[in-house]
């Protein structure tokens, strides 16, 4: 009986953890799209496009910021793509600022990448930026269908944000394939270091 209440406590403390992961990284992963300082309510067509905004700056900031110590040739096409992608979304998305997108806070203030990319280097980075535009993407994809698309009153803004969708969309395909790809080349290189390893022990 008492071994059935610690595994009761533990099954409940590994359900706690669990979601406390969760929860962080859709946070994470939210936060392109999210605008934490807007009042609750409807989102009107200026926020909708300012938030905007700051996501296709963040994204092509982050992208340049981390292209030149990428390894990987498809990571790299990757970061390019998002880096001249947003730069195009941004220049779309400018008009339909109020102002001419005078008024518009940038978020982001630098062009260095976010801190959870600051120190890798080298194969960790490459996995690391394809994981998370593969975790920003989807989040950014919710974000649209939830409550940017439906609030968008402008009939041009919703059809910029149906482009967009399209486009972020391709991006994540493309990320995935990436990742898949990746990933398929260091189980490859591990599976004949293993080799290689045992064949040397097997020797004389």
């Amino acid at each position: 009986m008492e071994r059935m209440k610690k595994n009761d406590v533990w099954i409940s403390k590994a359900r706690g953890i669990a979601l406390a992961v969760v929860t962080l990284t859709a946070g994470f992963a939210g936060r392109a799209l999210a605008d934490p300082a807007a009042p609750t309510g409807p989102i009107d067509d200026a926020r909708i496009v300012s938030r905007v905004l700051a996501m296709n700056r963040a994204e092509e900031r982050t992208a340049g910021a981390v292209k030149g110590k990428l390894v990987s040739a498809a990571v790299w096409q990757l970061a390019d793509r998002i880096q001249s992608d947003y730069a195009d979304l941004d220049r779309q998305f400018l008009p339909l600022a109020q102002g001419g997108g005078e008024s518009i806070e940038d978020r982001v203030v630098d062009a260095k990448e976010p801190a959870d990319l600051s120190n890798l280097s080298g194969d960790a980075l490459d996995k690391a930026y394809v994981e998370r535009e593969v975790e920003t993407h989807s989040a950014m994809l919710a974000s649209l269908d939830r409550e940017l698309i439906p609030a968008a009153n402008d009939p041009a803004l919703r059809q910029r944000l149906a482009d967009l969708r399209a486009e972020l969309a391709a991006q994540l395909q493309q990320a995935r394939s990436v990742q898949h790809a990746e990933w398929f080349l260091r189980t490859a290189e591990q599976e004949r270091a293993d080799i290689s390893k045992e064949i040397s022990n097997d020797g004389p």
